[in-house]
């Protein structure tokens, strides 16, 4: 075997090695990019679900006639939709064709959506880019700062709970008061310019009750610290923007959808990445094979 012989083959071993290399680092990144940071209180990677099954035996007219009317009733629910890279706005608009409308940003690729009670991931076309659907855990739902830990601000003198609850947008305020006066006569809406916010004032044991409702979006506490409640952090919006839905994990709730680039962001990318330093070893060790046999 000449020398030659020798360097191509060598030359090839080490490309070969770097190919397999970078192909593991794109699988380690396909099973990592999926994993929702915090579910419920622990790490959750969705297995991904077959989209439109359905749809090759219902005619699709049928499919698009499901109700797209803002009613919460018993018409709708809210779950979240995982995609598997970041949805374009043709694919948000197909879903929309579906009767299924964006509410929120739950985390990268993810979207809080609101749809017909009766759909399934078999009714949704997988052209939409859709990788898993899944309900929205209660936990999600807690006030970020206090969770079930009632501040003392936020009792009142006979031990019961001010609460402040948001509804989702596309619940009409008829839905909105059913479900509160299922656990207290003393509620109000908190201000005229956000109907979807509520103030009630119910026992302790009623918080998990009420956040488990799927109308309900967030549950927090309003008393002497936040006053009015309507520039407490629990009601303050953030304006959504395509950045918000590539974020790297899920919040304890959906007040904060911006990830630090630090924790979750830019390093975990770098991570997650083929070394820039061991691709240069490589293209490195290639170079001295040839020019050593060519002394």
């Amino acid at each position: 075997m000449t020398a030659k012989t020798v360097t191509i083959l060598i030359a090839s071993f080490l490309i070969l090695g770097s190919l397999a290399f970078i192909a593991s680092a794109d699988q380690t990144n396909d099973s990592d990019k999926y994993t929702f940071a915090n579910y419920g209180g622990e790490e959750f990677t969705p297995e991904p679900m077959q989209f439109g099954e359905n749809l090759g035996t219902k005619q699709q007219s049928m499919v698009r006639t499901c109700s797209t009317t803002m009613d919460n009733g018993t018409g709708r629910k809210h779950l979240w939709l995982q995609f598997y890279e970041t949805p374009n706005e043709e694919q948000l608009e197909l879903l929309e064709d579906y009767g299924v409308q964006r509410v929120a940003v739950a985390a990268r690729r993810t979207l809080t959506c609101s749809m017909p009670s009766d759909m399934t991931a078999a009714d949704l076309p997988a052209e939409s880019g859709l990788r898993w659907m899944g309900e929205i855990p209660v936990e999600n739902k807690y006030d970020y700062n206090y969770g079930l830990n009632v501040p003392s601000w936020a009792r009142t003198e006979n031990g019961k709970v001010k609460l402040a609850i948001r509804f989702y947008e596309d619940v009409i305020s008829q839905d909105s008061t059913s479900i509160l006066e299922k656990y207290s006569d003393n509620f109000s809406a908190s201000s005229s310019l956000r109907p979807w916010d509520y103030e009630t004032i119910t026992n302790e044991s009623n918080i998990t009750l009420i956040a488990s409702e799927d109308a309900v979006q967030l549950v927090g506490y309003y008393g002497a610290q936040v006053e009015p409640a309507y520039d407490s952090d629990f009601l303050d919006d953030e304006e959504i923007t395509d950045e918000d839905i590539d974020d790297d994990s899920i919040p304890a709730n959906e007040q904060e959808i911006n990830v630090s680039d630090t924790e979750n962001g830019l390093d975990s990318k770098i991570k997650k990445s083929p070394s820039f330093s061991a691709m240069m070893t490589i293209v490195f060790l290639i170079l001295s094979v040839v020019i050593y046999q060519r002394k």
